[in-house]
């Protein structure tokens, strides 16, 4: 049979264009509004004219600033609006989302910027002293604004996707039970957001009667992925099949390096497997839960910005750390009768071993590549000043030192022993292809209360799914996690 028939949907064009630049509008459009409903509040609020000699005259010229003071602002504004609608989960791009969540969504959106604001305006009173007559109302409006422009851009993605134009192709992996369960669903929709151009059946024995609804025009085989990889036509791949196991999926997209941007998704058949992945990747396709692994293709210039991230808040806390230091160093010393800071030889980017250095919180008899303790009561902990500082994560405090030198970055993959390395499975060896970092998703996720496997998996999620935005969110939600001691021990 032949490769696959990449006959698309109407307007290929159209449909790469809103699949794969439809957040970069988004973010455009976010930015629009809030820069014109803050402008528009500080203009209209100007422009208040009471009648001549009454007593609020002297009230309103005396409690509004210049326009420029909210210009000035406006940087803030933008940006904040971004992180808040981020943190949200408003970037995600599900088209029928539940308006009950979609709900909860707005609203928890608006209360993180009102907070923001209100304390951005508090801490800059001296410097900006934005006005409560600009403030509130723009909170106020906030969630009116997200929930017109969402509804706004779900409406254009319908009327179009009804008419057949900007469909995300996509391949199907799988013809058993889940991957038929799958093709209805995805078929049978009123509004279809994809369109299945082909089905790879993933066992070479089943037979053609091992799916019901799915034409056997679009079955070929497993081994022809790699070639429809490189032959293009495709936007994400749906691996669909009860018989292949996850490691063994992320083991072929580990492989795979197309010229052109995919992304791969796994079809869920149990709510286990939907909870467990829920925080890092589950989302939706046509009402299909399904666990999202990305596209590995950071946006061009990502690695710059992080860089200069990592420098900027590893200077900023540079002082902090020295302090620490000063306090911690002296008083392990005094308790484990050794150095006070703890090198260790960890593999980070490409493979390129470095000594990683913390404050010393086991033991100095304890073998420096045993597991980390699971519990708390581990007799190997260094007293209760080294199960303090495992607790509160103080301990990681000196890597502000690898992050300055570059071995490490703040956000990333837990740096690994390299006899851990050694066992790695091929897509295991993918949290190589980037710098280990400080934090990283599984630690916001569950940290130590995770196995190792789950742990991988969450790395490999943010491998696939690397940005400047993700970064920012796992740094902010990072800080609960610390003050809580959340999995620590």
């Amino acid at each position: 049979m032949p490769l696959l028939t990449l006959a698309g949907s109407r307007g290929d064009l159209l449909a790469r264009f809103i699949w794969r630049w439809g957040l970069h509008l988004l973010l455009i459009m976010d930015a629009l509004i809030a820069s014109l409903l803050w402008m528009g509040i500080a203009y209209l609020r100007s422009r208040v004219s009471v009648s001549e000699g009454g007593w609020l005259d002297s009230v309103i010229a005396s409690s509004f600033n210049e326009l420029s003071v909210y210009q000035a602002a406006l940087p803030f504004i933008v940006i904040w609006w971004w992180i808040s609608n981020a943190l949200s989960n408003l970037y995600t791009r599900p088209l029928e989302i539940a308006p009950l969540q979609q709900g909860k969504d707005l609203v928890w959106a608006s209360w993180i910027f009102a907070t923001g604001l209100f304390s951005f305006a508090y801490l800059t009173k001296e410097s900006f002293d934005l006005g409560r007559s600009i403030v509130i109302p723009f909170c106020a409006l906030n969630p009116l604004a997200l929930f017109l422009s969402r509804s706004f851009v779900r409406s254009i993605e319908i009327q179009l996707r009804k008419r057949g134009y900007g469909r995300v192709r996509t391949l199907l992996v799988g013809t058993g039970p889940l991957a038929d369960r799958t093709w209805e669903r995805l078929t049978s929709r009123t509004v279809r957001e994809h369109q299945i151009v082909g089905v790879l059946r993933s066992d070479q024995k089943s037979g053609p009667d091992s799916a019901e609804n799915i034409p056997r025009s679009l079955i070929g085989t497993l081994d022809q992925l790699p070639a429809i990889m490189e032959f293009g036509g495709i936007d994400q791949v749906v691996f669909a099949d009860e018989g292949l196991k996850q490691s063994d999926v992320l083991d072929m997209i580990a492989h795979f390096n197309p010229p052109h941007e995919v992304k791969f998704r796994i079809a869920c058949d149990d709510m286990a497997t939907v909870i467990v992945n829920r925080s890092a990747g589950v989302e939706e396709i046509d009402g299909v839960p399904v666990i999202n692994l990305g596209s590995a293709r950071p946006h061009a210039g990502y690695q710059h910005l992080k860089r200069g991230l990592d420098l900027t808040v590893a200077l900023a806390l540079a002082p902090i750390a020295i302090l620490a230091c000063a306090v911690f160093v002296p008083l392990i010393r005094i308790k484990s009768r050794d150095s006070g800071l703890f090198w260790q030889k960890r593999v980070g980017l490409e493979g390129e071993e470095f000594w990683m250095v913390k404050f010393r919180t086991m033991r100095p008899d304890t073998d420096e590549y045993e597991v980390a303790p699971s519990g708390p009561g581990d007799p190997r902990v260094l007293g209760w000043l080294g199960a303090w500082l495992r607790k509160t994560s103080l301990d990681e405090i000196p890597q502000l030192f690898n992050v300055v030198r570059g071995d490490m970055a703040l956000v990333g993959p837990r740096p690994e022993m390299p006899h851990l390395v050694d066992q790695y499975e091929p897509w295991q060896r993918r949290r190589l292809l980037v710098k280990p970092g400080l934090t990283g998703l599984w630690q916001i996720l569950g940290r130590k209360n995770l196995p190792l496997q789950a742990n991988l998996e969450y790395d490999f999620y943010y491998i696939q799914n690397q940005s400047f935005l993700l970064d920012l969110v796992i740094l902010i939600r990072t800080i609960p996690v610390v003050l809580f001691g959340k999995g620590a021990y």
